[in-house]
């Protein structure tokens, strides 16, 4: 039985390092594209990214699976059961990160205006930048039992929200001041659904690294965390 669990849990883990991976793939492809400046991914890229959500839902599925199975037939000790109630909530988190990369791309490729979003674009960076750091370290966090990693990713989420909040006073001001061109309005409309998404993949990243400290501390600290 003792052989069959452990075999069984590092199955787990080598399937969490993989969707982590592939999670990670996607978020360094958005990374690349806003870098870059351009609005639309070039046909290649969207397959890929098309291509590897579909791989992150198959393997969620498996691994929620995997973990209930786990629970059920091989009655693990405490310290084991946090480790995979924490992987199976950190595997929510990231399949909902790749639906979100996913999103990005979409509404990137529906803002009209590339003026708009070349004022905007500094700030779209490094809410980025800072939110695939995030998803990077808290995902290693819980892979090393690293808790300085987990407890930076959760401090760091206020970093993200800062950003957010000036993007979206930006976006409010100009909107505001040029609303009789429609195309601009709607370009507005997309950055800030686009801008919401990157705020959401920090939020994400919190939530691994705080399932991270409960599978290795033993302490909740869910909603603990303050926001600015």
């Amino acid at each position: 039985m003792t052989l069959r669990k452990d075999e069984a849990i590092n199955n787990i883990l080598t399937d969490y390092e993989k969707l982590a991976n592939l999670v990670l793939s996607q978020l360094d492809e958005i990374e690349k594209l806003i870098t870059s400046g351009k609005l639309q991914p070039d046909e290649e890229q969207f397959n890929q990214l098309t291509k590897n959500e579909k791989k992150i839902n198959k393997l969620e599925v498996k691994l929620s699976e995997d973990i209930i199975n786990s629970i059920a037939l091989y009655q693990p000790v405490a310290s084991e059961i946090r480790k995979l109630i924490a992987c199976y909530r950190i595997v929510i988190s990231l399949e909902r990160i790749g639906d979100l990369a996913i999103s990005i791309v979409k509404f990137m490729s529906q803002i009209e205006n590339e003026e708009v979003y070349g004022s905007l674009s500094g700030f779209i960076m490094k809410m980025m930048n800072l939110s695939v750091d995030m998803s990077r370290k808290s995902m290693l966090s819980f892979l090393n039992e690293d808790m300085e990693l987990a407890l930076w990713t959760i401090q760091s989420e206020a970093t993200v929200d800062g950003f957010n909040h000036k993007m979206l006073k930006k976006v409010a001001e100009k909107a505001v001041l040029l609303a009789e061109e429609k195309n601009v309005l709607i370009s507005f409309i997309h950055i800030k659904e686009m801008v919401s998404g990157i705020e959401r993949i920090a939020d994400h990243a919190a939530n691994i690294a705080e399932a991270s400290f409960y599978s290795y501390q033993g302490k909740d600290i869910r909603h603990k965390r303050s926001k600015k």
